[in-house]
């Protein structure tokens, strides 16, 4: 199956790719040898007819014929409908590739919200990861042809342990005109509910989260079913086929080494070197016809090839590892203890001398050597501007003497706060005199105290009208004054209820 050389290519050296043209397994030449051979059998024997067997009349007619092929040959766009067909079928190996499903967090979200050390507890958890398994197993046996070798039918599922005989009876039973594979799907969903009203899973929300992980180990096996179900359009196919095996056909005749030389060329000259072997034909039918052939390999790769999917370990592998993480591994951690680095704020992890030299320096971004002078490094502030006088502001709203920079507000409202500030610093003052004045007379004191709470209620007022600043709606200005309303609409309010 896979053919994994990543350990030879794992670091750039001298002949490192030459080297890998010496593997048998998976290479090209046990994927195209027998075309190979077929096409130079071809070429040859139309050689020694040429040579041997022919006439001069059609030896003449031979060379026609050769050289017309040969001007096909350069007509052909071989290279970018080949290229383009082979970029696509790789793109589609690789989305395949990326469904297949496996049911490690699902395992896992089974072991922590499935509680229940019981026996009846352990059967759920094992069932739910069973079922999952057979989603899996049985998308495969109609997908991929090494699976069903393996698992030809339901009674073979029975025997290998991946099924009971009355879910297989269930299954059978089911009457639908599509396929079967998506039932132990349903029956996840109803056991997870048959858990949640037992108290076995605590809260809704890990009920949730187990269907929508179950939906998307489901979804991964629809997508593998669709693939096989969707091929790439047959025309596509055909017409790569046809391009390439019409090139090399023209090859045959157009490549040969003839006797004479084409017509225009110059004929003086006798040919000094009769040539037998076509290298460069040879050549671009290894890299054409191995291009297609590659495409060819990969536009299934649930089948035998030598890079298609293991897909006999991926199911044995999910079974296995499914089992163990909800079973074996269930309330299974190690003891709680201080860590290494317990009192160490920046731990540091040792090198073996193998990997001393790779020892690296932490990154701090590419701005870091960056210099910037003093001079440069000095903030750019605004030149101060003239303040404006609150009143002249509030009265030329609009006008050109409102103030259009943030800076100018912002010194405004300062001023404004220190104002209001040494404002109330003198209200108190004002109040603790009058209220300590003439207390012999307790008329002259009512009165006083009265004057004294006007007019400090007639200087709160005017510091509300002085906060108004530029950019405040009238509807600010009515919730200033505690209204509900704005000020045209508490004048619409009265008109409407007289």
């Amino acid at each position: 199956m896979t053919v994994t050389y990543t350990l030879s290519v794992s670091e750039a050296r001298f002949w490192g790719f030459p080297r890998l043209l010496a593997r048998w397994k998976g290479s090209i030449y046990r994927l195209m040898y027998r075309e190979m051979i077929a096409f130079l059998f071809a070429y040859y024997l139309l050689a020694f007819f040429y040579r041997y067997l022919f006439n001069a009349e059609l030896q003449r007619k031979f060379e026609s014929i050769a050289h017309y092929c040969h001007g096909f040959t350069e007509v052909v766009p071989i290279t970018f409908v080949l290229g383009f067909y082979v970029t696509f079928i790789v793109g589609r190996w690789w989305q395949q590739y990326c469904n297949i499903p496996w049911p490690d967090r699902l395992a896992i979200q089974i072991s922590a919200y499935v509680q229940g050390a019981d026996e009846r507890g352990r059967m759920i958890r094992r069932s739910l990861i069973r079922y999952v398994n057979q989603i899996s197993i049985l998308t495969f046996q109609y997908t991929s042809t090494i699976i069903k070798a393996r698992f030809p039918t339901l009674d073979h599922l029975v025997e290998a342990g991946i099924m009971t005989s009355d879910e297989k009876d269930v299954i059978e039973n089911t009457e639908t005109p599509h396929g079967i594979w998506w039932v132990p799907a349903q029956w996840f969903g109803q056991l997870a509910m048959v858990a949640r009203k037992e108290g076995r899973i605590h809260d809704d929300l890990h009920l949730k989260s187990l269907i929508d992980e179950m939906l998307s180990f489901r979804g991964c096996c629809g997508n593998i079913w669709s693939y096989d179900w969707i091929s790439v359009p047959l025309v596509y196919t055909q017409v790569v086929t046809i391009a390439v095996y019409s090139f090399f056909v023209s090859c045959l005749f157009g490549r040969q080494f003839l006797f004479q030389y084409p017509p225009g060329s110059n004929q003086s000259a006798a040919h000094e070197i009769d040539f037998y072997i076509p290298l460069f034909t040879i050549f671009q039918f290894f890299f054409y016809v191995g291009w297609l052939k590659v495409a060819e390999a990969m536009i299934c790769p649930f089948g035998a090839d030598d890079e298609d999917f293991e897909i006999n370990w991926v199911i044995d592998r999910n079974l296995q590892v499914g089992y163990l993480i909800i079973d074996r591994m269930y309330r299974q951690l190690p003891k709680l203890t201080k860590d290494a680095f317990w009192d160490n704020i920046e731990p540091e992890i040792p090198y073996t001398q193998a990997a001393a030299n790779y020892r690296g320096v932490p990154f701090y971004g590419s701005t870091q050597a960056m210099n910037i002078s003093e001079r440069q490094a000095e903030w750019n502030m605004p030149e101060p501007m003239e303040a404006i006088d609150e009143e002249s502001g509030l009265a030329g709203v609009g006008g050109p003497k409102m103030a259009s920079t943030s800076s100018l507000r912002f010194r405004k409202i300062s001023s404004r706060k220190r104002k209001d500030k040494k404002l109330q610093q003198n209200d108190d003052e004002d109040a603790a005199s009058e209220i300590t004045a003439n207390s012999s007379d307790d008329e002259i004191e009512d009165d006083e105290r009265s004057n004294g709470s006007r007019q400090a209620d007639e200087k709160r007022k005017k510091r509300r009208l002085g906060g108004l600043m530029l950019g405040f709606s009238r509807q600010t200005l009515a919730s200033k004054f505690g209204s509900k309303f704005s000020i045209s609409s508490r004048a619409s309010f009265k008109k409407s209820s007289l």
